[in-house]
């Protein structure tokens, strides 16, 4: 009997739950894999692409974390491309699809500087980065450098005014280095204009943090 996409939704949600949530994430845990999805859904509902492989790519796109941060070295995007097909097999996806959802997977990382050629690559690339645009964005950072054991900022100039910023060291750096800058990263129209939005909030916390610094 053929199952029914969404009874195959569930089944790879509660996998990837699985996999995630006893494991140390340091923010990129299945809460941000439920909001991706949601972002991913949001964003092709209104832009097209094929619903189910963005919502298989959604929810399976960081099931490689808990390995990378075991290993800072590893790639979870490559990690999770490699262990999708697995799981998609295991609750009968359907196998046409499997490289189109291993594809979006495979290239959502940020730092890859990839376009991805798949709307749905796109969208996903952007549904991750919207994620953390705002004020997730910001929570998510301090949260993953307390894990990496880095500093909030630097101590004598924050906003790295005399010095190169150093998203490894200091988590304002990232911020100011990396997620400023997202709402100009976005494939589609819907996403930039809620990155946009998101911004706002962003450039007012760093102000802020500054100004109690």
């Amino acid at each position: 009997m053929v199952k029914k996409m969404s009874d195959l939704m569930m089944q790879i949600e509660k996998s990837v739950r699985n996999m995630l949530e006893s494991a140390p994430c340091a923010g990129h845990d299945i809460t941000h894999t439920l909001r991706v999805r949601n972002l991913c859904i949001h964003i092709g509902n209104i832009e097209g692409g094929d619903h189910e492989i963005l919502e298989s790519a959604s929810l399976l796109h960081d099931i490689g974390r808990p390995a990378e941060f075991k290993d800072p070295g590893a790639d979870h995007a490559i990690i999770s491309a490699q262990l999708a097909p697995g799981i998609l097999t295991a609750t009968g996806f359907p196998a046409q699809k499997i490289p189109a959802v291993v594809y979006a997977i495979e290239h959502h990382r940020y730092s890859s500087g990839v376009t991805p050629d798949s709307l749905e690559a796109r969208i996903l690339q952007d549904a991750d980065r919207l994620d953390i645009s705002g004020a997730l964005g910001a929570a998510m950072t301090f949260a993953y450098s307390g894990a990496m054991d880095r500093q909030l900022y630097h101590s004598s100039d924050p906003l790295a005014e005399h010095r190169q910023l150093d998203g490894n060291e200091y988590a304002l750096d990232h911020i100011l280095s990396k997620l400023i800058h997202l709402p100009g990263s976005m494939h589609t129209s819907t996403a930039r204009r809620l990155a946009g939005e998101r911004n706002i909030f962003l450039k007012q916390f760093v102000d802020q943090l500054v100004s109690e610094i």
